[in-house]
């Protein structure tokens, strides 16, 4: 049986034969491939849509994911000679002697990053084969690494007793309160590889903190501005609550249709939005008044809507028993079951924004929904586009064939 596979890490075809890579009818996405000599020609009788870069590695090589730490005992330990191939990040520490390097008992191929301390700055490169990535060098304690989501809080900076070198691989955020003195002493340097999200007032003082942002995404907050982090959905009684508000938003805002136009002048006075909007016709104009961003999509409605965040299959039913023709917003994921009609979707959907996906059992219903389709960034799929024959993975961090 084939198998087709979603995004792969590392894929390790230093061990494969042909026997062991026939079945894989295709592969999306890799990250690395790593190969032997003898068995190069074999990366050709696969079927890989896109290839980050690709290794060539010699017999009997160690393979370390992730991140490896060397130090002076690891080095201490080698009595004969090892290469090592690190798919992530090295950090050298700082005990690590010139004399251990010089000593060309580790060679090392790196796809990813090294931090080496000062001293050995010079020389950390003789450990390092062809192909290996950029090397960084560090003053002081070794870097630290945070993974995924961080926020740079106040507690935090307290708590490092020396200058620190920080690397976030993923979402770093500046919390609104951060003590910019005690940011200036506390950080030495700052890498971000993903994205940042802070405060007008902070994003100069990043600047003298970071060497570089070609490998994330700077999002500034403007002054006076308030974070939603979460959907809002506003009616006649939320929206009291609020008093010329200034909101920062990259998630759908929702107001329902009892909200007056005086109601809303008075509540908002900005909306800073990378999201959508959803509001009634009657205000509308409104709504674009008080936009910051021209790209910012506002989604009215006449008389009803409906949002489909999750994934939800409607039957012909479910459309008959609407009472009025509604405003369709898929964020989600919409299956139309197979006993749907065309006649049914003219009369009972008034406009459809796709912004995720739609899923059409019968390839007809394609043709009826262009008519009433608004706003298309996501897809519009039949169902037997989806399945696939044989066995599928969609995310492998590493394969090995």
């Amino acid at each position: 049986m084939s198998q087709r596979i979603g995004n792969v890490g590392l894929l390790n075809l230093v061990n494969a034969t042909e026997e062991s890579v026939k079945g894989i009818e295709r592969i999306e996405n890799v990250g690395l491939v790593i190969y032997g000599k003898e068995n190069a020609h074999l990366l050709t009788r696969l079927n890989i849509g896109n290839i980050g870069s690709s290794l060539e590695v010699p017999v009997g090589s160690r393979l370390f994911n992730g991140l490896f730490n060397l130090d002076q005992n690891y080095l201490s330990s080698i009595d004969e000679p090892v290469f090592l191939l690190v798919n992530g990040i090295v950090i050298i520490d700082e005990n690590v002697q010139a004399d251990q390097v010089q000593a060309g008992q580790l060679k090392m191929m790196v796809n990813g990053k090294v931090y080496s301390p000062s001293h050995l700055s010079g020389i950390a490169g003789k450990m390092l084969s062809k192909g290996s990535g950029a090397v960084e060098t560090y003053h002081g304690a070794p870097p630290r690494l945070e993974n995924g989501k961080f926020t740079l809080t106040n507690s935090f900076l307290q708590s490092i007793e020396e200058s620190l070198y920080l690397v976030v691989n993923g979402m770093l955020t500046f919390a609104q309160d951060l003590n910019i003195d005690l940011f200036n002493e506390k950080i030495s340097k700052l890498e971000v590889n993903g994205k940042i999200s802070l405060f007008e007032n902070q994003e100069s003082y990043l600047y003298k903190k970071v060497a570089s942002l070609t490998t994330c995404l700077v999002e500034v907050i403007p002054a006076g501005y308030e974070v939603l982090g979460k959907p809002l959905r506003l009616n006649a009684r939320s929206i009291r609550r609020f008093q010329q508000k200034k909101w920062f938003t990259n998630k759908p805002v929702i107001i329902e249709s009892d909200v007056s136009r005086d109601m809303l002048m008075k509540a908002i006075e900005k909306i800073h939005s990378s999201s959508v909007i959803i509001c009634n016709e009657e205000v509308e104009d409104l709504v674009y008044e008080r936009l910051s961003l021209m790209e910012t999509e506002v989604l009215s409605y006449e008389n009803n809507f409906i949002v489909i965040d999750g994934e939800e299959v409607w039957s012909n039913d479910q459309f008959l028993a609407l009472d009025q023709p509604v405003n369709f917003i898929v964020n989600g994921q919409l299956i139309l079951d197979g006993d749907v009609s065309g006649e049914v979707l003219r009369s009972k959907v008034s406009t459809l924004d796709v912004l995720g996906e739609v899923i059409v059992r019968e390839k007809k219903l394609k043709g009826a929904l262009q008519n009433v389709i608004r706003l298309n960034t996501g897809t519009i799929e039949e169902e037997k586009g989806k399945q696939e024959t044989g066995a599928a993975l969609q995310n492998v961090g590493e394969l090995s064939l």
